[in-house]
């Protein structure tokens, strides 16, 4: 039988599968079209959150650092790359430190400031750390407080309040890049005595960060295509401003993937809807750490691998609205309306034509093998790929490698046609040789394929679909608010 990507193994002979046809969506609307949404870039406000921050800091907070140690076996398994369907970069060091701002203090320093508003400063370390990642669990600020989380180089993320992004207790903060996290909570002093913090984790990403190469990234096969040395056709240009990587926690790791906004039919609001992989995120602990990283692109000559982590970043926190492990696909609702580098979001439009059986049928992608910048491959539906056990032909598109390649962090990121529109997202290969992603010949690369799962998507993306609601609505999560932003106390929240 042939092997899936994520099996990692090469075998030398093959067992024919029967043909599955694609099963016909129960509900089928008319196509989507491309949405694009213009929200200011975050690159001036972060530096003035930047700038605001270090005025308030205390030098003494700062100072009583709170150490989180790895052994050599914990640094070692952070640095190593791993694929197994999607791409470990990094692991979670558990450390369950509480903070309590008071007398039992244990890390950081508390000052008033005139107008009496408490300003507590830390900092959390770990010696080695490409970049770093912090979770708090329980998290449950009063009504007046605001957590930020910063560097001492230009980054600056927050505030950071409630229950977190999606209102379920927990908050993974945005990555900081280098050895260290510097903390910021201010809130009333009325509010002082019920501000506790808890720090579950810290999410340290070792060596397995993209490194700078000479084609895309140094870890990228030969046959990989950076996107900026590819000449995109006007339909399928749009998707560079829709295509994300993505960085998450699950199951004690931090994992790349990638993934794309997708539209709806309703044209009076723009609701965050993405789509990845049901191998990359399929739990709601995995999509409430969801980090989206937008406009992540480098030019032809003299690629730049290591921008992201140590940028602005976009959104962080999701929501599972719809998946499933039949078709291999996650819908996710963001927490908020990306505010890219440059200002602009694509909503990709979508197509319910089933294209599995069409033999010779053109495919587009952009998406983030091993973890790199934007690269760019194009496919043809080939159906005398033989299929390999549990991704029946139908479920999946079988096709074939006609420029460009895809690698492990790749997964999750949409398939289009020629019109630009969604048809599916990568599950990754099936083949005999699939530890050589070059080897077309004897590997086929596989989509989930949306037309076969959109009867299950229909009722979010589809005609008559439940949107966002505006503002003075009732809330309990930023998702289900068109702004983003449902604020209040727990049980009277509404959308601002």
């Amino acid at each position: 039988m042939p092997k899936h990507w994520a099996t990692l193994l090469a075998v030398a002979s093959l067992s024919a599968v029967p043909l599955i046809a694609a099963p016909v969506p129960v509900r089928i609307a008319a196509d989507t079209e491309v949405e694009v949404s213009d929200v200011p870039g975050k690159a001036f406000a972060q530096a003035e959150l930047h700038r605001a921050l270090v005025e308030r800091e205390s030098g003494r907070g700062l100072a009583r650092a709170l150490e989180v140690r790895l052994t050599a076996t914990e640094r070692a398994e952070a640095d190593a790359r791993v694929i197994d369907g999607r791409l470990r970069v990094g692991i979670e060091k558990p450390v369950a430190a509480r903070l309590l701002l008071g007398p039992s203090i244990r890390f950081g320093d508390v000052v008033a400031e005139a107008d009496g508003t408490i300003v507590w400063t830390g900092r959390v370390t770990a010696t080695g750390a490409t970049a770093i990642r912090l979770h708090l669990a329980p998290f449950d600020l009063p009504e007046s407080a605001e957590l930020y989380a910063y560097s001492g180089e230009g980054q600056a993320h927050g505030p950071y309040t409630g229950r977190g992004p999606v209102d379920d207790g927990e908050l993974w903060t945005n990555t900081i890049f280098g050895e260290e996290v510097r903390l910021q909570l201010r809130v009333a002093p009325e509010d002082l005595a019920q501000t506790r913090l808890t720090l579950a984790g810290l999410g340290y990403l070792g060596a397995g960060l993209p490194m700078a190469g000479s084609n895309l990234c140094a870890d990228n096969a030969a046959c990989v295509v950076n996107a900026g040395c590819a000449t995109l056709s006007s339909s399928i240009n749009p998707a560079r401003d829709a295509i994300a990587s993505i960085l998450f926690a699950s199951g004690g790791s931090y994992y790349i993937c990638s993934g794309g906004l997708v539209a709806d039919n309703d044209s009076s609001s723009v609701v965050p809807y993405f789509l990845t992989a049901n191998h990359c995120i399929s739990r709601s602990t995995e999509a409430s750490s969801v980090e989206t990283y937008f406009d992540y692109e480098t030019t032809c000559q003299n690629p730049n691998c290591t921008q992201p982590y140590n940028s602005t970043g976009d959104t962080v926190g999701s929501q599972i609205v719809a998946g499933n492990r039949t078709g291999d696909y996650t819908l996710l609702r963001l927490s908020s309306i990306p505010a890219t580098e440059d200002g602009v979001a694509t909503y990709l439009g979508w197509s319910t034509t089933a294209v599995a059986n069409s033999n010779g049928v053109g495919l587009f992608r952009l998406s983030h093998p091993q973890g790199s910048p934007q690269a760019y491959s194009t496919h043809t539906v080939d159906t005398s790929k033989t299929t390999c056990g549990g991704w029946p032909r139908g479920s999946w598109i079988y096709s074939r490698d006609t420029f460009g390649a895809t690698e492990g962090g790749s997964s999750g990121s949409p398939v289009l046609n020629s019109q630009g529109k969604i048809v599916g997202q990568l599950s990754g290969a099936c083949g005999f040789n699939v530890n050589d992603v070059c080897d077309t010949a004897s590997n086929a690369t596989v989509d989930g394929a949306f037309a076969s799962y959109y009867s299950q998507v229909a009722p979010f993306l589809g005609s008559g679909a439940p949107q966002c609601s505006a503002s003075g609505a009732s809330c309990s999560a930023n998702s289900q608010c068109c702004s983003g932003n449902c604020k209040g106390k727990p049980g009277a929240k509404t959308c601002k």
